[in-house]
């Protein structure tokens, strides 16, 4: 194909796909199987990824750009949605929309910094751009910076009042605060501005969820599901209801449910297996690690987890790769290091699991778990006046916790070895 028809090519198959005029977080959606014109569309992306050069000088190839990109982020593929949004404002940087959906991508993906300096160069062109103005705030309440995010809900609420998205930001920056009354009042305001509006319906189940108004919690999702039956955090929230009563099968209903529509996010499949590891179905629970694994490769939860569950399953060696993984994505886990020092006690490879225990240690100095099992291993290792030292320390900080069990374990250890210590010196 010509790289002139190239783009009419494309801007065809874009109007068979279908791509949304505005993109909201709660209607990203993975594609499940591709259509043949969704398929299609792919190959002529590759195609004209590599023909941007010789097409710069063409005026359609801006708005071409900036629709794959919104077909991408509705899709919640951030990194490719990215891209395209760089390019396209590379060649046409007063595009407001195209700004603002950028700097969502980069909310979405996690990055609110970058997703701050978006919203910023879309409101230098638009300063009353309500949209901008609303995921600012959201942007900088994930960087704490409240003040500011007060101000620009509060700028987008002067130009629309009843706006039920910026409605709901005020809702959201007294969540964050702490607040929930207030938060309640504001998502209330928000749904009453629009009738249903799925957003603030889901931000007061997860209130009412947390403070354990189960039942106010699944009528405000049920309202929601009326209106979108595969909104999947709904559905899965419905299933953190159920996990939260204790109501495990129809907790997995859900999840199982949630899944199927948003098969791309790994901290549903890790409330699956969650749910099948209290049911004992260990190789369900592996199985669905595993998806949150393919899903994000770099999720330290997803890893951790599957090394658990290979414990349980008897599976030490395997355990210890995914903990391995874990450690290499974050040394700094002290969490995940503890777990693999109990391994390796139980294999008693000590010097090995003195060096975990130790790092671990190093983030959590104030946890006496970490010194207690270091304790084990220098003893295992007969460095015992090491041993001692660090039972006494051991004690010290578990009496600050108020666990006078185990303070009165650890000091009656280190007695011990200061009495052997003693024995040893004397029949010297």
């Amino acid at each position: 194909m010509e790289p002139e028809d190239l783009i009419g090519a494309i801007e065809e198959k874009l109007i068979n796909v279908g791509v949304p005029n505005e993109i909201d977080p709660e209607l990203i959606r993975p594609r499940g199987l591709l259509s043949v014109h969704r398929k299609e569309l792919n190959e002529l992306e590759t195609l004209l990824v590599n023909a941007i050069e010789v097409l710069k000088g063409d005026p359609r190839l801006a708005g071409v750009l900036r629709a794959l990109a919104d077909l991408h982020l509705s899709e919640g593929v951030y990194g490719k949605a990215i891209i395209q949004y760089e390019i396209c404002l590379s060649l046409n940087s007063e595009q407001v929309g195209a700004w603002v959906h950028m700097g969502l991508a980069y909310l979405m993906a996690g990055a609110a910094k970058d997703a701050v300096s978006c919203f910023g160069s879309a409101l230098a062109i638009d300063s009353e751009n309500i949209r901008a103005l609303i995921y600012m705030s959201m942007a900088q309440l994930e960087l704490e910076e409240y003040e500011k995010a007060l101000k620009s809900v509060e700028t987008a609420l002067k130009l629309n009042p009843r706006h039920p998205r910026a409605l709901m930001a005020k809702g959201f920056y007294f969540k964050k605060r702490g607040k929930r009354e207030g938060a309640i009042t504001w998502f209330n305001k928000a749904i009453e501005s629009e009738g249903e509006f799925i957003p603030a319906l889901m931000e007061l189940g997860a209130l009412y969820l947390e403070t354990e108004k189960y039942e106010d919690a699944n009528q405000a999702l049920v309202r929601v599901l009326k209106r979108d039956p595969e909104q999947p955090y709904a559905i899965s929230m419905m299933g953190d209801v159920a996990f939260a009563q204790k109501d495990y099968n129809q907790a997995l209903f859900y999840y199982d449910k949630a899944v199927s529509v948003k098969f791309d996010d790994a901290n549903l499949w890790i409330r699956k297996g969650d749910v099948h590891r209290i049911m004992k179905s260990y190789k369900q629970s592996q199985n669905a690690y595993q998806k949150a694994i393919n899903a994000d490769p770099e999720n330290i939860e997803a890893w951790a987890k599957n090394g658990d569950i290979h414990l349980l399953m008897d599976d030490d060696n395997t355990a210890l790769e995914y903990f391995n993984t874990a450690l290499a994505l974050k040394p700094d886990n002290a969490e995940v290091a503890h777990r693999r020092g109990l391994v390796y006690i139980s294999q008693e490879r000590y010097d090995e699991a003195l060096v975990d225990f130790d790092a671990a240690f190093s983030v959590e100095p104030s946890n006496p778990e970490h010194l207690y099992h270091r304790a084990l291993c220098l003893e295992k290792l007969d460095r015992f006046p090491e041993a001692r030292r660090t039972w006494q320390i051991a004690a010290s900080l578990f009496e600050q916790e108020g666990n006078e069990v185990k303070a009165a374990e650890c000091n009656a250890k280190a007695k011990r070895i200061g009495k052997n210590e003693l024995v040893s010196s004397r029949s010297h």
